[in-house]
């Protein structure tokens, strides 16, 4: 890690156009009207070009993967919008030689009000322990699929999101996103993993749930959407995955769902999480 913990970093400053926005959307084959009619980007895709301009500093090893992600909107973000990112760390905590490292961000418009915060965590296997004849500590704790589903019954009325996973996608993604991990575009590298091959990125699964959030409550989920998510498996190439999601709660402020994205051939888990809004437009 190229920077110490609790040291702030300036992400920097970009402005959220349409065609900016439009190649976030290509990437992760989001084709809902709402951004468009109201010139609004997806919270998702703030989160995620985040999440790139951390990478840039952050200087992670090669192959680390997304273990968790939370993110609170506090207003809509429209096109032509100035955002200034900025960042914390905080210490990593040590399990055997798997290493979890958290990274808080919040983004501001050009008045310094707040628009998005997040927080990410991430997982990297340290090889000290095993190249100084260490016990081989456990893998990371994220497979192919993942802990076995609740089958039909994840299921409300929300819209479903079903994507397959494409080196194709994951191109673009990585290309919209700033995420350049080899462990989702090198074939090679990806195999001397102990995923033996290339994944889907975590973030573009993530933007799955977003575009069912924003068919399912629109203009609310644009302004108001938060969402808290575990990674628990890995989407692979040919892998056919599909969103999932029902409502949980509702009262006088904030509707609350229960969300995910699953793999429905082997009936596996691979994101699990909850996803709030604004009841109603104020």
């Amino acid at each position: 890690m190229a920077v110490s913990a609790g040291s702030e970093l300036d992400l920097g400053v970009w402005t959220v156009t349409e065609d900016k926005v439009r190649q976030y959307l290509n990437a992760v084959g989001d084709e809902q009207p709402a951004y468009f009619d109201l010139a609004m980007a997806p919270p998702l895709a703030l989160s995620a070009w985040s999440l790139g301009a951390l990478l840039d500093q952050l200087a992670l090893p090669p192959g680390a993967i997304h273990s968790l992600q939370g993110l609170e909107t506090y207003r809509g973000v429209r096109f032509g919008e100035e955002i200034r990112a900025s960042a914390y760390v905080t210490s990593p905590r040590q399990r055997g030689n798997l290493k979890f490292l958290s990274a808080g961000y919040t983004l501001t418009d050009g008045a310094g009000e707040q628009v998005q915060s997040g927080k990410s965590t991430v997982l990297v296997v340290d090889s000290a322990e095993e190249e100084s004849g260490g016990t081989k500590s456990p893998q990371p704790p994220i497979t192919k699929g993942g802990d076995s589903g609740n089958g039909g019954d994840r299921y409300g009325s929300m819209p479903r999101v079903s994507r397959t996973i494409s080196q194709e996608r994951l191109n673009a993604y990585a290309q919209a996103s700033g995420d350049g991990n080899p462990l989702h575009l090198d074939a090679e590298f990806a195999a001397n993993t102990p995923f033996g091959g290339i994944i889907a990125h975590g973030m573009l699964t993530l933007a799955f749930i977003g575009e069912m959030m924003t068919a399912e409550l629109g203009q609310a989920w644009l302004e108001t959407g938060a969402i808290k998510a575990r990674f628990k498996g890995a989407a692979y190439l040919g892998d056919d995955v599909e969103s999932w999601g029902r409502k949980t709660g509702d009262n006088d402020s904030r509707v609350e769902y229960s969300v995910g994205v699953w793999n429905p051939a082997s009936g596996q888990d691979l994101i699990t999480g909850s996803a709030t809004a604004r009841s109603a437009l104020a």
